[in-house]
């Protein structure tokens, strides 16, 4: 890898799991565990698709207009291998996370609806992977056992689809109604940069701050879940 050939030590992978939500916001509720990855995914497959409507034209000679329907929700499918390495230990509970992600938590059970197990992909500064998701499918193969028929190694197919459906709230600072964004807070995000990225002013990352009772700036954990909300329009030349 790049990060060997340079003499630094690459950042292992995870995959964080976190308790559902007890309502239906957008944040996710407290972790739950994580699945460690022995080594490094090699590949990992993003896709993003959007549902386009085209009425049949009149002359039925020229393709229609399309409009656009929706966004459908972004998917990641990714192979993660496990390795017990000292023989000693069983790559089994590992595997077992995976699965149990598949499944809704006995504590969303009696709520409706039941919602299995948040993830998100940790892995350094990658953004386009760190998206909330659920786990659609888990497909293991285990190519490794020991001699009391103990599991040793194992791959992986994991397949992701992103949680999606932020709902309208207030807007805290303007109090009005409209869509609120989320964003999760990846290693090298600053307040200013996100209020670039949602805004294109780096200077209102206050607001950000003030919806999400940030006290320190600096010091946002990753993984943070931060709220973007809706902001009014500010007069040109308006003092930030």
């Amino acid at each position: 890898m790049l990060s060997e050939l340079l003499g630094g030590a690459p950042v292992r992978a995870a995959l964080v799991i976190y308790d559902p939500p007890a309502g239906t916001g957008n944040a996710p509720g407290p972790e739950r565990g994580r699945v460690r990855f022995h080594f490094n995914p090699d590949r990992v497959q993003v896709g993003k698709r959007a549902r386009w409507d085209r009425s049949p034209a009149p002359s039925g000679e020229e393709a229609a207009r399309a409009q656009f329907v929706g966004a459908q929700p972004r998917t990641m499918t990714l192979e993660v291998f496990l390795d017990a390495g000292d023989f000693r230990s069983s790559v089994q509970d590992q595997v077992e996370k995976l699965l149990g992600c598949c499944a809704p938590t006995a504590r969303s059970a009696t709520a409706k609806p039941a919602s299995a197990p948040w993830v998100r992909l940790e892995w350094g500064r990658s953004r386009t992977t760190a998206f909330l998701a659920l786990v659609t499918q888990v497909d293991a193969a285990y190519t490794r056992f020991g001699h009391d028929g103990t599991p040793l190694r194992a791959t992986c197919t994991v397949s992701l689809e992103e949680v999606g459906g932020a709902t309208p709230r207030q807007n805290p600072t303007s109090g009005a109604d409209g869509p609120v964004d989320t964003h999760l807070v990846v290693a090298g995000d600053t307040l200013a940069g996100l209020a670039w990225q949602a805004y294109g002013d780096p200077t209102r990352w206050r607001a950000i701050a003030e919806a999400n009772g940030v006290d320190d700036p600096a010091r946002v954990p990753v993984g943070t879940v931060l709220v973007l909300p809706v902001l009014e329009e500010r007069p040109a030349g308006g003092a930030g």
